[in-house]
């Protein structure tokens, strides 16, 4: 086993006295396991004087104590292996969410959100029966397999012939077996993280699917997805039987050859029929435990192909930083210098090239320029999401990069086009603004007023505890939006970015929100990335962008007379506007 593999006992630290009790119990079930069969030949073989002293009841009585032992000990044993695979697989899958949680943005661009749920429950629960109860099984079956040669051995050497021949070939086979097996389990693995992958796309867009009546389509992606996971799992399960079959003709070949040459030892008086058949017993039971210790090792090595992504994952991971003790006050002075930027995923095309802007404290900026331009890259790498290819953001004359990340994302707020909401109440969605802590229900009122939320909030029959649903599916877009800016002022950030906050309302929620915007607007510096005239028209200044660089900047009222430019994109911006109304 290699040092990364050895590296996963760290799950059960915490877990040994459990584990040693549940050791002493199942020690005690082998010793009782083991004498069976002993005692079973003292029974054959000495059945006469036992019906002539009439020991037979006190053998009985002894027998009933000793089984009543084995079947506390094995209770016992079942409960202290499988609680602590339980516990094992709830530590699996927290450290597992935290590290999925710490990734970078980039991670969560090429990842799947239902590969990653897959991931989180599927595969962690391989562990289960593997790490624990499987390993726990397979140490039973060592113990009995050394335990049973050792009694076969003091019964008849001669006997034990046969067995030279099948226990080692038992284990060249399930060592051969596991090899081959974990790549299988792997690409078993990964046909249900895709199939996780599609379920979930399908259910997170299931309006749409209605509404454009493909539900069909949907239907024949998870098919597919699923039909490559079971022939995946066929293919791993035909290989199974095929090694099982082998495995069983081997045993009964040993048990064959075990019988013939015990029968002719009986006919030349070496041997009693009692020990005859105690050794059967004890072949049949190391036989049965070399076939166990072998499938575990199969079974180990489909939980390591199973489970390498998870650890892979959280090998990888680091914890991110957390908010100091010693708060940062930023005044809110953003210097961009020659920032040049690509996403992973395209690293040869610029999202930003060379860009250039100062933005002073308390100012408002207005972004603006055409889809793909690079403006909500901008608010990104602000938020320390990604990392430039060059140049550098500059916070009050220090570096980004040089700075705690979690004490500059606690200055600053994100209110986005399609505010994220969470399931659970609107009480909590305006509490998460507060790292750490539960701010009270004045606190939260106070900035659902302030965001022109309070009133439509006590409207619902539950007020503050209502169930937003899922992604707040059960509120307007105005409403979702006055909910996102009252989180926004509940974190009173110095710096706010606000993305498109009111491009998909109407005109009644836009006022609303717009008047809520102005408050949080106030006296923070703001970089508002916008198409609506009403917005632009509220910053200090207007900077143009286009195709990842900066084209001018300057007042409203100078770019309208000033730039060509800038003046096809408010056009185009109005006509999109009349556009909208008139449907």
């Amino acid at each position: 086993m290699s040092n990364s593999h050895l590296k996963r006992l760290f799950l059960l630290k915490g877990l040994a006295s459990r584990l040693a009790l549940g050791l002493v119990a199942m020690l005690t079930t082998i010793a009782i396991q083991l004498y069976y069969p002993k005692a079973l030949s003292h029974f054959i073989d000495n059945i006469d004087a036992a019906m002539a002293s009439g020991w037979l009841s006190d053998y009985a009585v002894v027998m009933l104590v000793l089984l009543t032992l084995q079947a506390g000990a094995a209770a016992l044993r079942y409960y202290l292996f499988e609680s602590a695979g339980l516990l094992v697989v709830a530590k699996v899958r927290t450290l597992l969410h935290q590290s999925l949680l710490c990734q970078p943005i980039a991670f969560f661009d090429q990842h799947n959100v239902g590969e990653m749920t897959n991931r989180l429950n599927a595969d962690t629960e391989v562990l289960h029966d593997t790490l624990t109860m499987g390993l726990a099984i397979s140490l039973r079956s060592l113990c009995i397999c050394i335990g049973g040669l050792i009694m076969l051995l003091s019964i008849s050497p001669m006997l034990c012939l046969g067995l030279l021949f099948f226990i080692p070939t038992s284990m060249f086979l399930g060592r051969w077996l596991g090899q081959r097996i974990r790549l299988r389990s792997q690409a078993i693995q990964d046909c249900q993280a895709d199939c996780g992958r599609v379920a979930h796309e399908n259910f997170a867009n299931a309006r749409l699917v209605h509404a454009f009546n493909q539900w069909p389509l949907a239907q024949q992606h998870y098919q597919q997805a699923t039909d490559k996971a079971l022939q995946t799992s066929l293919s791993c399960t035909g290989f199974l039987a095929m090694f099982n079959g082998l495995a069983s003709f081997l045993m009964f070949m040993a048990l064959l050859f075990t019988l013939w040459l015990g029968g002719s030892l009986i006919s030349q008086g070496m041997l009693t029929v009692g020990e005859l058949t105690s050794f059967v017993i004890y072949a049949a039971m190391v036989a049965s435990s070399a076939e166990a210790v072998s499938g575990f090792w199969s079974d180990w090595m489909r939980t390591l192909g199973a489970t390498d992504r998870i650890f892979s994952i959280i090998d990888d991971s680091s914890v991110p930083a957390k908010v100091s003790q010693t708060p940062l006050c930023l005044q809110g002075h953003i210097v961009i210098e020659h920032l040049s930027f690509s996403y992973p995923q395209r690293p040869q095309n610029l999202a930003l090239s060379n860009f250039n802007l100062t933005i002073q404290p308390g100012e408002k900026i207005a972004l603006v320029g055409p889809s793909g331009a690079g403006k909500s890259t901008l608010a990104n790498l602000l938020l320390g999401f990604y990392q430039p290819n060059s140049g550098r953001i500059l916070l009050d004359g220090q570096p980004l990069t040089a700075l705690n990340l979690a004490d500059v994302r606690s200055q600053m707020a994100i209110v986005e086009q399609e505010p994220s909401l969470f399931w659970g109440s609107l009480y909590d969605n305006i509490a998460f603004a507060v790292p750490g802590g539960r701010p009270s229900q004045a606190e939260v009122e106070a900035a659902a007023r302030q965001a022109n939320a309070h009133d439509f909030i006590l409207n619902f029959p539950d007020g503050y505890h209502t169930m937003v649903g899922d992604r707040g599916v059960q509120l307007s877009g105005g409403q979702k939006q006055r909910i996102a800016i009252a989180r926004a002022l509940l974190r009173n950030p110095r710096i706010l970015i606000l993305d498109e906050a009111t491009s998909a309302l109407d005109g009644e929620s836009e006022n609303l929100v717009q008047d809520a915007l102005e408050r949080l607007m106030a006296e923070r510096t703001t970089i508002m990335i916008a198409h609506r005239f009403s917005t632009i028209a509220k910053a200090d200044k207007v900077v143009v962008v286009d195709q990842g660089t900066l084209l001018e900047f300057g007042s409203h009222q100078e770019l309208r007379r000033t730039s060509s430019f800038y003046q096809r994109l408010l056009q185009n911006q109005h006509s999109e506007r009349q556009v909208s109304l008139c449907s």
